[in-house]
């Protein structure tokens, strides 16, 4: 089984409302983007829009240390 390439993916807050209605509009709104998920979520004190991008990003750069250990194993 393939993993999912969105796991761990972090999510970033497009918006905070009192009232779901307000932050369901949002999420109406931003979710016209196909390239983006974006999801409601209550919290204490309201309720949260949060989105992410579904597009494939660049991978994880290296550590320095990584990269060197890399290159001495190439040689």
């Amino acid at each position: 089984m393939e993993a999912d390439p969105l796991f761990g993916r972090p999510w970033t807050i497009a918006g905070r409302f009192d009232t779901f209605e307000s932050a369901d509009k949002k999420r109406k709104q931003l979710s016209s983007n196909k390239n983006l998920q974006v999801k409601v979520k209550r919290q204490l004190k309201g309720f949260v829009v949060k989105t992410r991008s579904t597009s494939e990003g660049q991978p994880k750069r290296l550590s320095r240390k990584k990269q060197r250990k890399e290159k001495m194993n190439d040689r």
